[in-house]
């Protein structure tokens, strides 16, 4: 924990912010708020501030809720963690209080009743317009405070006792202050340039606004920029090519040609059956010489187209027999 800074002094500016701020919980009246703190616990406020009007239609106060059985109370409280054991205590605790105006109001009675806790205690407190006798400490606490400095724990009960030695008593409210400052600036990615702690902020002096800018990425820089172009269209980047002039076209020139650059790459695979065919091609010159010798012995190829005739000249002299053997057995007859 740093003790340069006099935080009874540097928390002021915040208190005098969020200082009793309503609790984001929707509540009218103590019942409501004690019975929405005990369903908030590892449940958003939104997912309570939703079901809560038709819950309380129903069950207006201590007595009505008393009446109930938790089974009867599940269908209410869909969306909710652990619905099962809340409903348990909600029941429970409407029996042993009996009325809303015998809810107890100090932290000692609020944390022996089940459910509740250090922290569902001063929140309940808080909304009662009670003096704290705790600071709260919620998940959002749990990520300011140490990134502030003004605790090095994660711990919640060890955050809430070093803020209590730090800062005084009437300025026990800074924890629901720093929840809201969590909510709304502080977040996991923060918006730090817009925090007014940041001129004490710890994590902020170590990271600086760089760091702070590249835990919300690459969008928190160039976001505005890619929205503008988006929003100016193409005639917007003609401009801009125009500003720009020929020697920026001749710079991005190279870009266009990229394509050309993969095209080697596109063509090699019909290369590669180039490659194994080359050979094949290669062999044909080689063996042309075995081509024309049977050019050279076309003179064999052409004996048997001359013996062709040969072979018809026998069915002419067959034909050509028979008319003469005729002829020489005329003349025998004659005789």
């Amino acid at each position: 924990m740093t003790t340069r800074i006099d935080w009874a002094e540097a928390i002021r500016p915040l208190l005098k912010k969020y200082g009793h701020k309503k609790h984001p919980l929707d509540y009218h009246n103590v019942y409501q708020l004690l019975v929405m703190v005990i369903l908030s616990a590892q449940s958003t406020d939104d997912a309570v501030n939703k079901l809560a009007p038709r819950l309380f239609e129903d069950f207006p106060d201590m007595e009505s809720l008393a009446q109930a059985s938790p089974e009867g109370l599940w269908p209410y409280f869909k969306g909710i963690r652990n619905f099962a054991h809340k409903a348990k205590w909600l029941t429970d605790i409407a029996r042993l209080v009996g009325s809303d105006d015998k809810i107890p109001l100090t932290m000692e009675e609020l944390v022996e009743l089940p459910g509740i806790g250090r922290k569902s205690a001063s929140v309940i407190l808080r909304g009662a317009g009670k003096p704290p006798e705790g600071i709260i400490v919620d998940i959002h606490v749990v990520r300011v405070a140490p990134r502030l400095g003004i605790t090095n724990e994660e711990d919640p009960k060890k955050i809430e006792e070093q803020m209590m030695k730090v800062l005084p008593r009437d300025e026990w409210d800074a924890g629901m202050a720093m929840s809201f400052l969590g909510r709304e600036i502080c977040r996991p990615k923060p918006l730090c340039e817009e925090c007014l702690m940041n001129g004490v902020c710890a994590f902020f002096a170590r990271v600086g606004l760089a760091g702070v800018l590249a835990m919300r990425g690459k969008e928190a820089v160039e976001g505005p920029k890619k929205a503008a172009s988006a929003k100016d269209g193409p005639a917007a980047e003609g401009k801009q090519m125009a500003k720009k002039g020929p020697a920026a076209k001749a710079k991005e020139a190279p870009a266009k040609k990229a394509p050309t650059k993969e095209a080697p790459a596109r063509k090699t695979p019909a290369n590669k059956p180039s490659a194994k065919t080359a050979p094949a091609r290669k062999t044909l010159p080689k063996n042309t010489p075995a081509k024309n010798t049977p050019a050279k012995n076309t003179p064999a190829k052409k004996t048997p187209a001359k013996k062709t005739p040969a072979k018809t000249t026998p069915t002419k002299k067959s034909a050509a027999a028979k008319p003469k053997k005729a002829a020489k057995k005329a003349p025998r007859k004659k005789r």
